[in-house]
């Protein structure tokens, strides 16, 4: 082992127990270790592991990161302004864990712009116009694999494969699991180019899909409804048409139901029967089929859901042109119809 990855190793290992005793803090007596309070016992050790998360980010070259610089300034001066050992205990346990995170993510990030190289070298990636979002993670003994489905070539995941990071060295890989999900990253290709996600952007690419589903959603169960499949409500008119010169015949049906979608009608249902977009009506030796299903005549009873003005009327201009002394009806206008989904055959 090179003594850089010994000393990378040493001070996760110091970090990871330090942290651990500090769970404990508001139960430890320092005092009992010998000489000085209490909590200046425990300041002390706490100094000492920001000391160690230091010496990390200079072992990592990520020292000067400002994002660093800034959080490892902050946890010193809340470890000298605390007043009790308690209050100790939680900023290492919650500060000195996400400043160790922040760490071990800053590395992360500069092997994720090697992996970015990689990736935008891909000719796949050159000619992709749609976006697609790829899911990078670290491999538990070097290199970085890509989540399926993806549109890399072999040759750029074989690349990718050969990438130095966290887990690299075999004195590391113990630490892969706990540390795995700092190095795992998301990348957006649009337009022919490969970028990182930043976690507010995947926040808002998350919120986007979401919104995108609702509105399938709604856009389906729409869709649903105008072809039948799926229940709908409203008011509507009811027409009962009855033989007088003719019997009423499926033309005759197939008329009057096209003057009804012409004026709007959201559904249809005869005697009952929901139509859908795949409904026929046809003449038989029996009467008169819907879907397979022979209706009783004499009268056929139609529901139309829609504006009851306009279908009232257009209703009313079939019968007196068309069908005019060849068949009588009766329509009525209500309220709240409901008519159930088509079975789907």
């Amino acid at each position: 082992m090179d003594k850089r990855n010994a000393r990378i190793l040493r001070i996760l290992a110091i970090v990871a127990i330090g942290l651990n005793l500090f769970i404990l803090a508001s139960q430890i007596k320092f005092g009992d270790l010998g000489g000085g309070t209490e909590l200046a016992l425990a300041k002390t050790f706490a100094n000492g592991l920001i000391g160690d998360l230091q010496e990390l980010a200079r072992t990592l070259d990520v020292a000067e990161k400002s994002s660093v610089k800034q959080s490892l300034a902050k946890l010193h001066y809340d470890v000298y302004l605390v007043s009790n050992q308690a209050e100790l205990a939680e900023i290492m346990q919650n500060s000195a864990s996400k400043t160790r995170d922040l760490i071990i993510s800053e590395y992360a990030h500069l092997n994720a712009e090697k992996v970015l190289a990689v990736i935008n070298g891909d000719q796949e990636v050159q000619y992709a116009r749609s976006q697609i979002i790829l899911t990078v993670g670290p491999l538990p003994t070097g290199g970085y694999d890509v989540q399926l489905p993806n549109i890399l070539r072999e040759s750029t995941l074989d690349q990718l494969k050969e990438i130095e990071n966290l887990f690299s060295k075999e004195a590391l890989q113990e630490f892969y699991e706990p540390y795995r999900h700092l190095s795992t990253f998301k990348v957006l290709i649009e337009n022919g180019v490969a970028q990182l996600v930043s976690q507010n952007q995947e926040q808002d690419t998350i919120k986007y899909i979401e919104g995108e589903i609702e509105i399938l959603r709604a856009d389906y169960a729409k869709i649903n409804k105008t072809a039948g499949f799926a229940e709908i409500s409203g008011p509507g008119v009811k027409i009962s048409v009855y033989d007088q010169v003719f019997s009423v015949s499926a033309g005759d049906l197939r008329r009057i139901v096209g003057e009804l979608y012409s004026s709007g009608a959201a559904a249809i249902a005869i005697n009952g029967q929901r139509l859908a977009v795949n409904s026929y009506i046809v003449d038989s030796e029996q009467g008169i089929i819907v879907d397979g299903v022979i209706i009783r005549s004499n009268p056929v009873v139609l529901q139309a859901i829609g504006d009851t003005t306009t279908l009232v009327a257009g209703v009313d201009l079939l019968f007196s042109v068309s069908l005019k002394e060849m068949l009588s009806f009766d329509i009525e206008n209500r309220e709240n119809i409901v008519l159930p989904a088509k079975a789907i055959q």
